[in-house]
């Protein structure tokens, strides 16, 4: 069966009413309003994880301005039938975005927030005729209307919606601020993140105090950014971040949930596929998937625009910039982080102290805290169910590895000439290995400085990288014939392919007969046996030995 899948919905009552599949997160409004309440959260997930639809969720079951039983019927909410009467359409509510709220200068983005304040009052323009209203507030709203308040008033502006709102309807009203760390995640790096940070600091500050017109204040983000002070209300907000247990597969696919989707989409023999590329995150004590992922290849599948031979995507590669942004701006800093990093590449974990209070401004004070803003924004995972002082991290699947290997790619872009990139890669193509050593020396030559020192898989990042830039599929550490291959270069249109045996010495006089042993690895192990199965017509086989800056190819 065909799925109707809503990509470009992120609203739960646009899905809902498009008769879009929806997998039922809609105890979590029990789970937050019944069992765990608190008058100030922030959920973190990373991007495309579901936030938005999580908070537009809880605006659509709470809003007093609405009727949403039609758009709940038959979700596991309404299970719960004292839940749904004691709070569905029952508040008024206060939803805003900011994730436009950002520009080149403070002066557009403060701009851009005044455009968000001014948009949110449109939908309140009731209160001017109530006569609940004072007319001081109202002449207040007037100005954030027309986009003429001051900075500090503009600020002020939730917290005078929450008071008219209350005098309207005579009840507290629930604060829902998705993606609220957008401003300062654009301007993180600019002369403009202080202003930004201070800007959404007040505004938090305004509602989350001890405040008798808001019943809650809820928040989406990927980091818990803003600094605690006892003379602010900021320090109210209890963070759910993925490292937290509480709300741990509230946002976000589950193993069970993904079974589900694949199995009405009549696809449950390609489970493994997207086990092995989508899945991987433990948020709190829970496996989870990240959905945009999941639901883009399902999508692609369906409407006959996967492409078998190239294989699944990582489709989460282009939607977030501030995450590739931190990688590309710590590689190379120092040769730890450089280790560190080519250990995860290579499927193993690294040990870091969480920091789940981390502020963007504090991400390069020191390795603890870019593996903190990389596991809170999804690019690792914790590998453990546990809370551990030392928390191991790892790369959760192959998606997010292919993320790590475009970085590399970008990294060394910068530092070496294509030419040479290109050059060794017609060489190897064309059969011509002194041609290909040259320029392989040459690109060595421009990247030892990446390294504190060269072992086996530093050679398989470079190579590996260079080729994934140069748009082939690279497959590393493939099961195939009798072992493992160490890389493979797919080139599915022209139906070509190679594969390269790497080993690394610490002498030069052993190269020779360790490119002995890479060759008759390659004819011992039948690493092309799949490959040919799979319809490939030529496929090339490399040795390849290296010491230091040194390499020496040999054909097979």
């Amino acid at each position: 069966m065909k799925l109707k899948i809503g990509e470009s919905f992120d609203s739960f009552r646009m899905l809902r009413e498009n008769h879009a599949y929806y997998v039922d997160k809609s105890r979590m409004l029990k789970e937050y309003l019944e069992d765990n309440f608190k008058s100030a959260v922030l959920f973190t997930r990373p991007r495309r994880f579901g936030k938005t639809m999580t908070m537009t969720m809880f605006r659509d079951f709470l809003s007093i301005q609405q009727d949403s039983s039609e758009i709940f019927e038959g979700l596991e909410i309404m299970e719960y039938p004292e839940t749904v009467r004691k709070y569905m359409n029952q508040y008024p509510v206060i939803f805003l975005s900011l994730k436009e709220v950002f520009g080149e200068t403070f002066e557009d983005i403060l701009q851009n927030f005044r455009i968000a304040i001014s948009e949110l009052c449109e939908n309140y323009l009731f209160l001017l005729e109530s006569d609940r209203v004072s007319n001081a507030s109202k002449d207040f709203m007037d100005a954030l209307l027309h986009q003429e308040a001051r900075q500090a008033n503009t600020e002020q502006g939730i917290q005078l919606l929450c008071r008219m709102l209350r005098q309207h309807f005579g009840k507290t009203v629930f604060v829902i601020i998705d993606e609220y760390d957008v401003p300062m995640a654009k301007a993180f790096g600019t002369s403009a993140y202080d202003q930004t940070r201070d800007m959404i600091e007040h505004m938090l500050s305004y509602i989350c105090k001890t405040n008798e017109n808001v019943k809650a204040v809820m928040l989406s983000g990927c980091l818990y950014t803003v600094k605690n002070s006892t003379y602010t209300g900021v320090n109210n907000i209890i963070p759910y971040t993925v490292v937290s247990p509480a709300f741990a597969s509230s946002i976000g696919f589950t193993d069970e949930e993904v079974r589900k989707l694949l199995a009405d989409g009549e696809i449950s023999d390609r489970y493994e596929e997207v086990r092995e590329w989508y899945d991987g995150y433990i948020f709190g004590g829970e496996k989870m998937y990240c959905p945009w992922d999941v639901l883009r290849y399902v999508t692609s599948v369906q409407d006959g625009s996967y492409n078998e031979d190239m294989g699944p995507k990582s489709y989460w590669l282009n939607s977030s910039e501030t995450s590739p942004e931190i990688i590309h701006g710590f590689l190379g800093k120092t040769p730890d982080v450089n280790e560190n990093f080519e250990q995860l590449l290579a499927g193993s974990t690294i040990e870091c102290t969480v920091n789940e209070n981390l502020s963007y401004h504090r991400i390069y004070e020191d390795g603890n805290n870019i593996w903190s803003a990389l596991l809170e924004t999804g690019y690792l995972t914790k590998a453990v169910y546990s809370e551990m002082p030392l928390m191991p991290l790892r790369i959760p699947n192959r998606s997010i590895r292919e993320v790590f290997r475009q970085e590399v790619w970008n990294y060394f872009r910068d530092k070496v000439d294509n030419v040479f990139v290109r050059d060794f890669a017609n060489a190897l193509w064309s059969g011509d290995t002194v041609r290909a050593g040259q320029a392989l020396e040459q690109i060595l030559e421009a990247t030892l400085s990446f390294y504190h020192a060269y072992h086996e898989y530093s050679y398989h990042l470079i190579l590996d990288g260079f080729f994934t830039g140069l748009s082939y599929r690279v497959l590393s550490e493939l099961e195939t014939g009798y072992g493992r291959s160490d890389l493979i270069i797919l080139d599915p249109a022209r139906k070509r392919c190679m594969i390269l045996e790497l080993k690394h010495v610490k002498t030069e006089s052993e190269m020779p007969r360790v490119l002995q042993e890479a060759s008759s690895q390659l004819i011992k192990k039948k690493y092309d046996s799949r490959l040919i199965y799979h319809g490939y017509q030529e496929c090339l086989h490399y040795g390849m030995a290296f010491r230091d800056k040194r390499v020496m190819i040999a054909g097979v």
